[in-house]
């Protein structure tokens, strides 16, 4: 059964509905960690070094009200990275892109999505991304996905920038200059930005010594993440992009930039799976070691 349009859009509720349930728990966690700071403060007999740490939770939930109200600390929208991380608000939009490698025959045992993540780096050993496909000792594809929402947006966009580009160059870099005989890996990146007043308001440029690139100017975050993704596909840094934004709480979402949108991204996962269909993969038996190990592949 192909992967649709309507099956990204219930796994975009799922994703909302998943952030909103850790949002609740870090709302829930701060509101705690404040009562027994509050109640330290309040207290006699508490040592130096407990007084202090009481003192700077308080303050600095008095320093970031929104975030103590919306439970929101991070541009991908609830905590740090490692409790994005633990929130699973990704897991049913991971589900779905693995979908398309079930649908083509690819066992369970070759389609990576919570362990055995970790691809070679360049300038570091190894990376974690977020879905992984092997066949025997072949990268058939690996995923990275993120998310942009609010109430902070500009900061946060940069980082997803340098993330999505300092991943891509740092893998494609170690295949070809250490792993050769690996192949070129392939790579596809998913996007989703929250749709909202903020994220719509054209933004404008900061001061600068050196010129900037016009199309830039007077651009909103939404339209700057189409020109992010469009851009990381143009300079082959991503051989399949799909960039959405949504409203928070619902599964209907837009393409700011169809050229790399849902249609273009299943058309290039599709693409990939007939290429490997023509070599034969997958086939009955697995080669080699069935489960991707860097180790196995590369020695």
């Amino acid at each position: 059964m192909a992967v649709s349009r309507q099956d990204l859009e219930g796994a975009i509720f799922s994703y909302w509905e998943i952030k909103e349930e850790q949002a609740a728990r870090a709302r829930a966690k701060k509101a705690a960690n404040k009562k027994k700071a509050e109640a330290v403060l309040a207290g006699r007999g508490a040592d130096s070094d407990a007084v202090d740490l009481a003192a700077a939770v308080v303050i600095a939930d008095a320093d970031d009200p929104e975030s103590a109200a919306t439970g929101e600390y991070d541009g991908e929208g609830t905590g740090t990275e490692g409790s994005v991380r633990g929130g699973k608000q990704f897991d049913p939009i991971v589900d779905l892109i693995a979908g398309f490698f079930r649908d083509a025959g690819f066992p369970a045992n070759c389609i990576q999505t919570a362990s055995q993540l970790e691809l070679p780096g360049f300038y570091r050993p190894q990376k974690k991304w977020d879905l992984v496909v092997n066949w025997g000792e072949t990268l058939v594809a690996a995923f990275e996905l993120k998310a942009l929402g609010g109430p902070s947006y500009g900061n946060n966009f940069n980082n997803r920038v340098e993330e999505a580009v300092g991943s891509a160059t740092d893998v494609r870099r170690a295949f070809t200059a250490v792993y050769p005989e690996a192949g070129e890996p392939w790579l596809g990146y998913f996007f989703i930005m929250e749709d909202d007043e903020k994220s719509r308001r054209p933004v404008s440029l900061a001061k600068s010594p050196i010129r900037v690139d016009e199309e830039w100017r007077g651009k909103s975050y939404q339209s700057r993440g189409g020109m992010f993704c469009e851009r990381l596909f143009q300079d082959h840094l991503y051989d399949a992009i799909c960039y959405v934004t949504a409203p928070k709480g619902s599964g209907v979402f837009s393409e700011p930039a169809p050229a790399v949108g849902w249609d273009a991204f299943s058309e290039a996962i599709t693409a990939r799976i007939a290429l490997l269909r023509k070599q034969g993969v997958p086939r009955p038996v697995i080669p080699g070691q069935s489960a991707w190990s860097a180790p196995a592949i590369f020695d």
